[in-house]
């Protein structure tokens, strides 16, 4: 039974590697400089509700990852793959085995809004400046603003199907 749990975990990590990566090609640019707001964010909160630990955080930092490479921003890579693992500890600490969204997971999308809003501005100024990265404050908070609202309309409606208490009993 164990084998079979892991192999769906393994399945399960691939798909939302997949799925981070698709969202995060649907973007939008925030006009300052290569700046782009993306929906990628809602998935790695979803995986991290998902899936257990280690697998969120390798969907999280390789669908972030990879999705950099393939967009051409390569330089980003890293950074975005440790501020997605980031992203996912606060789901982590609250998630339920049975839903999706519970009374503690409904904040967590603040507190990793805070963490890609914090991280994006700390990779930004050792990669270009401060100035620069200042710049990127709004575009930033868009993006988690938005994520965040993805996030709840994907999750209750994967609670409404029992998704997570199909693939924990799967």
């Amino acid at each position: 039974m164990k084998n079979k749990k892991s192999i769906l975990n393994v399945t399960i990590t691939a798909i939302f590697i997949s799925v981070i990566v698709l969202t995060t090609q649907i973007k939008f640019s925030t006009g300052i400089g290569e700046g782009y707001i993306h929906i990628g964010d809602c998935m790695v909160y979803l995986s991290a509700c998902v899936l257990p630990f280690p697998y969120c955080f390798l969907a999280a930092m390789l669908g972030g990852a990879f999705a950099d490479i393939l967009a051409g921003y390569s330089i980003w890579a890293i950074p975005t793959a440790i501020i997605k693992m980031l992203n996912t500890i606060p789901f982590v600490l609250a998630t339920d085995k049975s839903k999706i969204i519970t009374k503690k997971v409904a904040f967590m999308p603040l507190v990793s809004g805070v963490i890609t809003v914090v991280g994006y501005f700390i990779a930004e100024s050792i990669l270009y400046s401060v100035a620069s990265a200042t710049l990127s404050i709004v575009g930033s908070c868009i993006q988690a603003i938005c994520n965040g609202i993805i996030f709840y309309i994907c999750a209750s409606a994967l609670d409404k199907a029992n998704f997570k208490r199909r693939i924990n009993n799967g």
